[in-house]
Parts: C-alpha cells; structure tokens; sequence
C-alpha cells in the first residue's frame, strides 16, 4: 500500500501532534546545574566496572569529571551485589529458568559535603532460560546479561542523578 504525496506529511503531523498530546517528550541528556562543579565518581571497588561505565557516560554528556574525589561533587558507588538464582526446575530437578540480580547502593555528595541524593539502592534483574545441555553457552549468557545489567544500572543511577539535580536547581 502506498500513500499519496499528500497524505504522508498529514499523516506525520498527526502522529508528532497526538505524542506532544499524551505528554510525550524525548529525555534530554544529563546537565548538571550551573556552578555545580566537576563530579568524581567513586566506588569501593576500585575495579568496578560500573564507576567506569558512570564516568565515561557522565564525560559523553558533557559534565565536568574529575580524577580526585577532593574538592569536587561526588557520586559515591558504595556497594554493588549480585545474586543468581534458580526460578524453576523439572522433573529431573534440573534447574531450568534462572533469575540474575544487580542491586547497587549509591549517594550523590556536592563539594560542600551536602547530600544532594541520600543513599539509594536500585535493583535490576533478569530472567533466562537455562539449558543444562549446552553448558557451554550458559556462562557466555550470563555474561552478556550481566553487561546489560550493568548499562541499564548505569542508566538508572544517572537518572536519578539529573532528577535530584534538576529538582534542586
């Protein structure tokens, strides 16, 4: 089916006036507020890949990081866990779905010391399928969900970052 010339664009413009209708706006990138400073991201693992995932993520927005805690905001990680878990087994009692947790404790702290985001803990998790018969795949899963765990975590975290800042301007 092919639409005629005249109706694609009338077409379009209902589409974009009935999203601006139900409240419908694209998330603007993360921006820290004006004299904010630069922002450290630190972690009690000094390894852990979400701190890094946070810095990278926080430069490609445009905030001023910084490589010492000292005289700067910080964004504390201060615990990340993870928990896997058979969800059900059959009648072999194999295990056959298995749920992956990612839970983080995390704080943001101005220069000044003032807690601009009191400590929270966000918990994401997944579920999958688990064939004991290709035991060779299942570790290659695990970790690819743990890497989607960890970037939707990195996600979350910064959300509620640009939240509490912007709620605080």
């Amino acid at each position: 089916m092919r639409l005629s010339r005249s109706v694609a664009p009338l077409l379009a413009l209902s589409l974009a006036v009935s999203l601006a209708a139900c409240g419908f706006q694209p998330r603007g990138a993360l921006t820290l507020p004006e004299g904010f400073g630069p922002l450290a991201v630190t972690a009690a693992d000094p390894y852990s890949p979400l701190a890094d995932g946070l810095r990278t993520d926080l430069s490609r927005a445009g905030a001023a990081t910084a490589a010492q805690a000292e005289g700067a905001a910080q964004l504390r990680i201060l615990a990340e866990r993870w928990d896997t878990r058979p969800l059900s087994v059959d009648a072999f009692v194999q295990v056959r779905e298995v749920e992956t947790r990612y839970a983080v404790d995390f704080e943001l702290v101005d220069a000044t010391g003032t807690k601009r985001l009191e400590k929270q803990t966000l918990e994401l998790s997944r579920e999958y399928v688990y064939e004991a018969a290709e035991s060779f795949g299942n570790p290659g899963e695990q970790e690819i969900i743990q890497r989607e765990l960890r970037r939707d975590m990195q996600a979350a975290v910064l959300r509620r970052v640009d939240i509490a800042l912007r709620g605080n301007d």
